[in-house]
């Protein structure tokens, strides 16, 4: 169950290294920030999560944190992004926060909030990838309050083997 969630942020992660590290291959070094709204396509963040989870929710939560397609998206806010690449490889980081809805797949809002999400990854020359995630979320709606953290980070060897993946989440209600 933890494809949704984590592979999500893995795709945005690789399409980011592949994508500074091609830009890199004519040159020496590359650097780049860019400043945006979370919420906006260009900037990357959204959704910034989807289930459903892939850890137990527990009893006092809604059922369709459970069993449907729902999606965390900003709705504004505050995102930045760095990213480096030169002939050692590719590196890239965001950081964004700001006003967040939970909604269900038919996207009906059920909780508003904040959430704070930071990525970041990297690959050297020889293939060895780094990625890593952490957000949260803390909102409210008409069930009550919800509080979500999930984090990840992953690694491969040269030959694309991974060699760690750790994943973590909690999800609260009241």
């Amino acid at each position: 169950m933890k494809a949704p969630l984590a592979a999500m942020f893995s795709a945005g992660v690789l399409v980011l290294v592949i994508g500074v590290t091609a830009a890199a291959a004519g040159s020496s070094t590359i650097n780049q920030t860019i400043h945006c709204d979370p919420s906006t396509l260009e900037c990357g963040f959204n959704p910034a999560i989807g289930g459903p989870p892939p850890v137990s929710v527990p009893s006092n939560c809604p059922a369709f944190l459970s069993t449907d397609g729902w999606t965390l998206n900003f709705v504004s806010g505050n995102g930045i992004q760095h990213f480096t690449a030169n002939n050692n490889g590719g590196w890239g980081t965001g950081t964004a926060e700001g006003l967040a809805v939970l909604a269900m797949s038919n996207g009906t809002p059920e909780y508003t909030g904040h959430a704070t999400e930071w990525f970041g990854g990297g690959n050297n020359a020889g293939g060895q990838t780094e990625f890593g995630f952490t957000l949260t979320f803390h909102g409210s709606g008409t069930a009550g309050t919800i509080s979500i953290r999930a984090d990840q980070h992953a690694t491969t060897n040269n030959g694309g083997t991974p060699t760690s993946n750790t994943f973590n989440a909690t999800i609260t209600c009241s």
